[in-house]
């Protein structure tokens, strides 16, 4: 069966689970700090889970805990589950950041994908 949604992809994830803290503003204007965990990762973002809803284009703070990697990332993708109250939030890491969780090669067009 065709996945249309792993398809719109530009680069290829990684069903990791790795610790770590995002922070920023909410979509009220508050500030937030949440330790949370990846639902994946790719070369240039991850996604997580978070209780607080974003603005989309927003910057929030992206840190790993157990490994040295932090950067600035924007929000891409929001998905709130009505049945938990959160939301999945798609970032993608600014800054030429480039997570070192997963060991990457060089692709085709400059993108990076798994080796």
């Amino acid at each position: 069966m065709l996945d249309v949604y792993n398809n719109k992809r530009r680069e290829p994830r990684v069903k990791i689970h790795t610790r770590v803290i995002v922070a920023g503003s909410d979509s009220n204007g508050d500030d937030f700090r949440a330790e949370t965990t990846t639902v994946d990762v790719s070369p240039h973002g991850a996604s997580v889970c978070l209780d607080q809803s974003l603005v989309r284009g927003s910057v929030v703070e992206f840190a790993t805990q157990g490994y040295a990697f932090n950067t600035r990332a924007v929000v891409r993708i929001i998905e709130a589950d009505p049945l938990t109250g959160s939301f999945v939030v798609g970032l993608e890491y600014l800054d030429d950041a480039v997570n070192p969780v997963v060991i990457w090669g060089v692709g085709q067009g400059g993108h990076q994908s798994p080796a």
